[in-house]
């Protein structure tokens, strides 16, 4: 009688963070220069690690494999706490000293988008070809290719924003939110994933912002959506007026705008007036009446 390979385990596989990296615009860099920066990426992440002060961790790495534009390992799920925090920052750092040494040189900046997720994986301890299968793998390398993280670098400076992170709900949870790590939940925005098969939520982190994403931000946390399911409904005009009295009475005029988030096409621009003496205010009550026009897409009112 033969032996069904295929039943089910009688026990877990031990669960790994798992972190995979991608360098951007990999496909612009000269054939002639894709082995040399394949062999760069693993040098990077390890004085990363070394830069962070956890070089123990990097030793202690499972089942690392190239992916000719990036690279994947697995590590144990206690160091998530170092993956999400210091390691980003020092990632981040590690690339600005890097392209300070290429200076001069022709090509692009390094840049890499990352992922970061948990659960149980395959480890023999023997590295075998099956090693690191599992769910959370194929969430990582999902979560990389997600258009939203992809825009993160695209709309930064190239010479500034080297890194751009993307954790699983599930490590977001688990690690930031239970406040395991350095960085604070407000340093991360939710967004919807959806890529091939995978759908889900994610949450993006930039080490340090640039450019566009300085002056319009990474995105409002439960608002940020991919272009593709965004929708091109008309929302109708509104207006609405509210009163409220203090004592005194305020007079000037007080204009708030805001954009939505650049990767959706539902884009408004909210003008409110106040009558009165020239200030501005805001929070607390206002004596007189307030009308706010809703303009979409650059239409007039």
């Amino acid at each position: 009688m033969t032996e069904d390979t295929h039943s089910p385990s009688d026990e877990l596989p031990p669960y790994h963070a798992v972190l995979s990296v991608d360098v951007k615009n990999f496909s612009g860099v000269t054939p002639a220069d894709h082995y040399a920066l394949t062999e760069l990426i693993p040098t990077i992440l390890e004085r990363a690690f070394e830069r962070s002060g956890h070089a123990a961790v990097w030793a202690d790495r499972r089942f690392p494999a190239g992916r000719g534009d990036g690279f994947v390992v697995g590590f144990r799920p206690e160091t998530l706490p170092i993956l999400v925090g210091s390691f980003l920052d020092a990632l981040q750092d590690e690339l600005a000293y890097h392209h300070r040494l290429r200076l001069g040189q022709s090509g692009e900046p390094t840049r890499l988008r990352v992922s970061v997720a948990v659960g149980p994986l395959i480890d023999s301890g023997n590295a075998r070809l099956g090693d690191g299968s599992g769910a959370a793998m194929i969430e990582t390398h999902r979560l990389l290719d997600c258009e939203p993280v992809r825009m993160l670098l695209a709309s930064s400076e190239p010479e500034v924003t080297f890194v751009a992170a993307v954790l699983s709900a599930r490590v977001y949870e688990d690690v930031v939110l239970c406040g395991y790590t350095t960085k604070a939940p407000a340093e991360f925005v939710r967004v919807p994933v959806s890529v091939k098969n995978y759908v889900g939520d994610a949450y993006l982190h930039v080490p340090k912002p640039s450019g566009d994403l300085l002056a319009r931000g990474i995105g409002t946390r439960d608002e940020l959506v991919p272009e593709d399911s965004a929708s091109t409904d008309e929302a109708p005009e509104a207006e609405s007026a509210v009163t409220n009295t203090i004592n005194g009475t305020v007079h000037g005029n007080a204009i708030q705008m805001r954009d939505q988030n650049r990767w959706t096409d539902k884009s408004r621009h909210s003008h409110q007036h106040t009558t009165g003496d020239g200030n501005i205010v805001t929070g607390g009550s206002v004596s007189g009446g307030i009308r706010q026009h809703v303009r979409k897409n650059g239409k007039k009112d």
